[in-house]
C-alpha cells in the first residue's frame, strides 16, 4: 500500500507541474525545456521559509509558488519584451538556460541551500491527502484560467501571433502572464516534492525533470488539460514497470516524440477539453424515480 501511495503522490506532484506547462506550452505555444528550474526555486523556497522562518506549511507552498512566479521574469521580461522577442525554439533554449543556470547556483549555495549535499531534514508534510487536493484544485483552476479572457488570448496567441496582435491581444502582457502563472504552478509542485521527499539536492531537477514534464503535455495533447493530466500519471507509473529501461527514458522519448509528432501531432487528447458532462448525465441516468432508456 505504501508503494502504490508513493507513486500516486509523485503523480499528483508531476501532474500539478504539467498543468502549469500545458497553460505555457499546449495554450500559448510557448515551449520550455528548463521547467525544472522553477520547480528547483519553489522546492528550496517553500522548504526554507518553512523551515527557518516559521511560515505555516501551506502558506510555504504558495509563496515559493510566487518566488517561482517572480523568478520567471527574469527570462520573460527581456525575452518578450526585447527587440528580438524570443519564439519558437530560441525562447525553449533560453529556458534551457536558465534551468542549468538554477542547478547550478544551488550546486554553489551553501547557505540555508546546502549546496551540492543538498538540504536535509525537510518535515515530511506532503500526504495523499494533501497531494490530492493541490492537485485537485490545480486541475480546477487550469480549467477556469483557460475559460476566462486570459485563456482565450493565450489559446489566440498560440494559435496566430500576428492574428492574435491585429485583433488587440497585447501579446507581451499574455506570454507574461502565462509564463508567471506557469511557474507557480512549477514552484507549487516543487514545494510538494521537497516536502516529501524530505530531502532537496540540485541533482532532483536537471534537464531530464524539464523533459518528463515536456514530454506529459505533448503526449496528452495540445490544447488540453486532461491529456496532459492522464500522461502525467503513466510517466510516473510506467517508468516503475518498466524499471530495466528506466537508463533510456530520454532515448525512449525521443523515439516517442518523433513518432507522436508524425502520426498524432496533437497528441493523446488533443484538442478535448475538460468538461463532466459525462458526470452529470451518469448522475441523471442513476436519478430514483427517473425511467431509464433501454439501450
Amino acid at each position: 500500500m505504501g508503494y502504490l501511495s508513493t507513486i500516486c503522490v509523485l503523480s499528483c506532484i508531476n501532474i500539478v507541474a504539467v498543468l502549469g506547462l500545458a497553460i505555457l506550452t499546449g495554450y500559448t505555444g510557448l515551449f520550455s525545456i528548463g521547467h525544472a528550474g522553477f520547480m528547483a526555486v519553489g522546492a528550496y523556497a517553500s522548504a526554507i521559509l518553512y523551515m527557518h522562518f516559521g511560515v505555516p506549511f501551506y502558506l510555504a507552498l504558495v509563496l515559493g509558488g510566487f518566488a517561482a512566479g517572480l523568478s520567471s521574469l527574469i527570462i520573460g521580461y527581456p525575452a518578450f519584451r526585447g527587440a528580438g522577442k524570443l519564439r519558437g525554439d530560441y525562447f525553449a533554449i533560453a529556458t534551457l538556460g536558465f534551468g542549468e543556470a538554477v542547478r547550478l547556483l544551488l550546486n554553489t549555495t551553501y547557505k540555508y541551500v546546502g549546496g551540492a549535499y543538498g538540504l536535509t531534514e525537510i518535515p515530511g508534510l506532503t500526504t495523499l491527502p494533501v497531494a490530492l487536493g493541490v492537485a485537485f484544485l490545480a486541475l480546477i483552476g487550469a480549467h477556469n484560467l483557460m475559460r476566462s479572457e486570459h485563456g482565450k488570448n493565450c489559446l489566440a496567441v498560440g494559435q496566430d501571433e500576428v492574428a492574435a496582435q491585429m485583433m488587440g491581444v497585447n501579446l507581451f502582457t499574455t506570454k507574461l502572464k502565462a509564463l508567471f502563472i506557469s511557474a507557480f504552478y512549477a514552484g507549487v509542485a516543487g514545494g510538494l516534492f521537497g516536502f516529501y521527499m524530505t530531502y532537496l539536492s540540485p541533482s532532483n531537477f536537471g534537464i531530464g525533470k524539464s523533459s518528463d514534464l515536456l514530454a506529459a503535455v505533448v503526449f496528452g495533447g495540445m490544447q488540453s488539460l486532461i491529456g496532459p493530466v492522464i500522461t502525467a500519471f503513466l510517466l510516473v507509473g510506467i517508468p516503475e514497470l518498466l524499471r530495466f529501461l528506466l537508463d533510456w527514458r530520454l532515448v525512449i522519448y525521443g523515439i516517442l516524440f518523433v513518432v507522436v509528432m508524425v502520426y498524432r501531432p496533437q497528441g493523446m487528447l488533443g484538442y478535448r477539453e475538460m468538461n463532466f458532462r459525462w458526470l452529470w448525465a451518469a448522475i441523471r441516468w442513476l436519478k430514483p424515480g427517473k425511467p431509464k432508456q433501454a439501450n
